[in-house]
């Protein structure tokens, strides 16, 4: 089961009639209302200084190129302290995930087994992580970043997602639509 995931996160193939090609024109949030514990002076922060090279990273992937890491997760994950030496931090996500879910007790279980279960992915993929580091960069003026923190962050919020507890999904025919990208698509959520 685990080696299925780790592939599915790994590996994208773009051909004709691709299901993944095209996301649904809908956002996580707007289908889920699952907690998000960042802030919005940091985020705007580190897109600020990364969102060009991190934007550049996630069309080479979604096109089929290999993995690399997303600077603006890496500043975030800097900030934060989410991760430390490669490892991840899980005591504080699980605390500040449960923070921002603000007392909605149904999130605590999903939140404990998301933070387990994409913490335990990043620990796998470790030499992968690794071999993306040793990448040249896209653009020459690019900084080259780890991807540990991007796949934790992207892992966190497709899970949180995917088991959103009924009382805070809203169904429509776009969340549906979002919902079994979601299921098939490794990236690009």
């Amino acid at each position: 089961m685990v080696k299925t995931v780790i592939f599915l996160c790994l590996v994208i193939t773009i051909v004709a009639g691709n299901p993944c090609a095209q996301k649904p024109d809908v956002s996580a949030k707007e289908c889920c209302d699952f907690p998000m514990p960042l802030e919005g002076a940091l985020v705007e922060a580190c897109m600020g200084k990364f969102g060009a090279q991190t934007q550049r990273v996630m069309v080479s992937m979604m096109s089929g190129g290999p993995m690399r890491g997303a600077c603006v997760a890496e500043c975030l994950s800097n900030a934060t302290g989410l991760m430390n030496e490669g490892q991840v931090n899980t005591e504080l996500l699980v605390a500040g995930f449960k923070m921002a879910a603000d007392g909605k007790a149904e999130w605590d279980p999903v939140i404990e087994k998301t933070i387990g279960d994409c913490s335990g992915m990043v620990q796998a993929l470790g030499g992968e992580f690794d071999k993306a580091a040793a990448l040249p960069p896209l653009d020459p003026a690019d900084p080259i970043c780890d991807a540990r923190p991007g796949f934790m962050f992207f892992c966190s919020v497709k899970s949180l997602f995917l088991s959103c507890p009924a009382k805070y999904y809203k169904a429509s025919p776009q969340c549906d639509s979002l919902k079994k990208y979601a299921e098939t698509c490794p990236i690009g959520f």
